[in-house]
């Protein structure tokens, strides 16, 4: 209870403070978050973050294409011949079809 309390003052405390700082703050704080976008460093940062990005996402597709194969195999019996063993399904239930 006492967080919420808390929260609803300090959420109305803002609320309140933002109402007086008006429209002009709010327009030189968008002006100054636009030249940070444009500023070198900023720029140098998000190519770095989307060629990470990049990257990670090539060894996703990788792994999964992986995976996919590997699930594919063994669903058609696998490399060694033997035919697919499966936990689930009625033969593998204990007592089924017991009398």
């Amino acid at each position: 209870m006492r967080f919420r309390l808390g929260f609803i003052l300090g959420a109305a405390a803002g609320y309140t403070f933002g109402a007086k700082a008006g429209q002009e703050r709010y327009e030189e704080i968008q002006r100054a978050i636009a030249s940070l976008k444009r500023s070198e460093p900023a720029q140098q940062f998000t190519a770095e973050v989307r060629e990470a990005a990049s990257k990670a996402g090539h060894v996703i597709e990788e792994k999964a294409a992986e995976s996919v194969a590997k699930v594919t195999s063994r669903a058609r019996g696998g490399n060694d011949g033997n035919p697919p063993t499966s936990s689930a399904g009625p033969a593998a239930a204990p007592g089924y079809g017991s009398s």
